[in-house]
């Protein structure tokens, strides 16, 4: 997922999203790794924050979606701070 933040967000927000996210795999044992973090602004088009989450399969990806931890997160930290967000879905071979 990458998202675009609002011109309001501040660096207390994005630090508070940054923590939510990186708690969230002890929350959340669907998840097998999670790396996160703020875009380098090596180019004035890129999105502010990107997500990559790995899952073993979709229905584990499914059931995190419900998880009420993974909607407090989207509620609490990701909502109020974006302006857009996009995600993605793909495989990849262990």
């Amino acid at each position: 997922m990458t998202v675009k933040f609002k011109d309001a967000a501040t660096p207390d927000q994005v630090a508070a999203l940054d923590a939510a996210l990186a708690a969230l795999p002890g929350q959340i044992d669907l998840i097998r790794r999670t790396r996160h973090g703020r875009d380098l602004g090596e180019r004035p088009t890129n999105a502010d924050y990107a997500l990559v989450s790995e899952f073993a399969h979709a229905e584990a990806f499914y059931a995190y979606l419900e998880h009420p931890a993974h909607q407090a997160l989207a509620r609490d930290h990701l909502i109020p701070l974006a302006d857009s967000f996009h995600s993605a879905q793909f495989l990849t071979e262990d």
